[in-house]
């Protein structure tokens, strides 16, 4: 089952409308829609929010849904890109700030 497919599920067991998640997360109507759809994934401290209101764990919520794990790596690794791409940066700017350096 997707994450979608468990959250429209335990909002439904829950009797709660996406109005009424959305105000708990602090987000639209329509990202919980989206959510359910599967069109977007929430992120991680909204999921905590969810798994909180619906007293399911976060393993249940994401483990079987590639998608969401996907995603979570993709956030995964960017930030560990971050860093490289911050190096890179930096030595331009000592670079263009030290021209002679590289002319030695």
């Amino acid at each position: 089952m997707t994450l979608g497919a468990k959250l429209k599920q335990a909002r439904a067991d829950h009797q709660l409308t996406q109005q009424a998640v959305a105000t708990q997360v602090a987000v639209s109507r329509q990202t919980i829609s989206s959510w359910e759809t599967g069109k977007s994934f929430p992120d991680i401290d909204s999921l905590v929010t969810l798994s909180n209101l619906y007293g399911i764990s976060l393993d249940t919520l994401i483990k079987e849904d590639t998608g969401m794990l996907d995603y979570l790596r993709k956030s995964e690794i960017l930030r560990k890109l971050r860093p490289i791409h911050q190096e890179h940066a930096d030595s331009k700017l000592f670079i263009s700030d030290h021209p002679n350096v590289l002319s030695s």
